[in-house]
Parts: C-alpha cells; sequence; structure tokens
C-alpha cells in the first residue's frame, strides 16, 4: 500500500456501514418481498445499485424510530 493509499483509507463506523437485502432481512428478521413493500410504500431508506439495495443501518434505525410506539399504546 502506498503512503497516498494509508492517507485516504478512510474506516466507516459500523453504523454506517451498507449492508446488503440478505443482510437487512436478517437483522430485521423481514422477507425480500416485505422490506421491498416497505422501501415502495412506508419510505424506507435505500440505496439502489444496478439491481440490488443498500442499506445504511443508521438511516434504518432511524427510519424504525418513526414507527416507536409508546409503553400506553
Amino acid at each position: 500500500m502506498t503512503k497516498h493509499e494509508q492517507n485516504t483509507q478512510q474506516i466507516t463506523p459500523p453504523d454506517e456501514t451498507l449492508m446488503t437485502t440478505s443482510e437487512l432481512m436478517a437483522f430485521l428478521n423481514l422477507s425480500r418481498t416485505k422490506i421491498w413493500t416497505m422501501i415502495q410504500n412506508k419510505g424506507l431508506p435505500a440505496f439502489k445499485f444496478g439491481g440490488d439495495y443498500r442499506f445504511r443501518k443508521s438511516e434504518v434505525m432511524a427510519w424504525m424510530e418513526r414507527y416507536r410506539i409508546s409503553s400506553g399504546q
């Protein structure tokens, strides 16, 4: 590795790592179809590269907070 590569290499924080659809399926225990539906109808944040989606864990967690219910509901 050159000195330039060492200086420009960045370490991605764990919550900023991009997850694949399969990884998100395991993380949320949901089907691929349900995840795709949530992207289209519920605004689940995703990046689309070619024919596949990628998800930033921190954005998914923030999005999920919109659906948190209080203990009184």
